[in-house]
């Protein structure tokens, strides 16, 4: 199957997903040494299968939303599918949280609930799993807006304690624009109540041409 099969994609997806499943399991488990060593030997058995496919140069989380690439279309219902190797949504990468982000007017709307395996403080999400979903979230933010940009600063501020095993509501806007420059907001809550909020300023790069997001076709 080649990389843009709808079914080879999908099975990337899902394989990546049980892979975050057992990151969780090693993060949380009390095995005994005999369990320890069986899992190690599945695991490194993986790892054989999978040594001779892999591919050099992916040193990219994401792509340009006017890009071709099979099996990584600009979604406005989906907006992590041109990030599949993000490690803080892409589908394709076990170690990012379960989130989703859509396109609502000119908002990025998401949701995320976080597993022990970002944990901080007790029960609770580490502050700095909390800043680089903002900075996913806003940088979106920017790209809906029409224009991406380099993240400059990223100020957090952390309200209360964000809950793990909970449903985390995301919110991000692109709220100026001037010249290059960027500035976006953003807030995570829980049950109707801010538990943090951001503010980045972004800088467009000069070398790439202002494009509005569009759908593919």
């Amino acid at each position: 199957m080649s990389d843009g099969d709808p079914q080879n994609n999908e099975l990337l997806e899902a394989i990546n997903k049980d892979a975050g499943q057992l990151i969780h399991h090693l993060r949380c488990s009390h095995a005994p040494d005999e369990a320890l060593a069986q899992a190690t030997a599945h695991i490194r058995q993986a790892m054989e299968v999978l040594r001779p496919w892999l591919k050099q140069g992916e040193g990219w989380s994401t792509i340009s939303i006017a890009s071709d690439t099979p099996g990584f279309a600009w979604r406005d219902d989906d907006l992590t599918a041109v990030m599949a190797y993000s490690p803080v949504s892409g589908k394709r990468n076990p170690i990012a949280p379960p989130i989703k982000m859509w396109k609502h007017g000119n908002e990025v709307l998401g949701e995320a609930i976080f597993s022990p395996t970002y944990a901080g403080p007790p029960d609770s999400v580490h502050g700095g799993i909390i800043a680089a979903v903002f900075d996913e979230v806003l940088s979106m933010a920017n790209v809906v807006s029409g224009r991406a940009g380099f993240t400059g600063t990223l100020t957090v501020k952390y309200h209360r304690k964000t809950p793990l095993n909970t449903p985390v509501e995301l919110w991000g806007v692109n709220v100026r624009q001037d010249g290059r420059k960027q500035l976006s907001r953003g807030e995570m809550r829980v049950n109707g109540e801010v538990t943090a909020s951001a503010e980045g300023l972004f800088i467009c790069s000069a070398e790439l041409p202002e494009k509005a997001p569009s759908k593919p076709g």
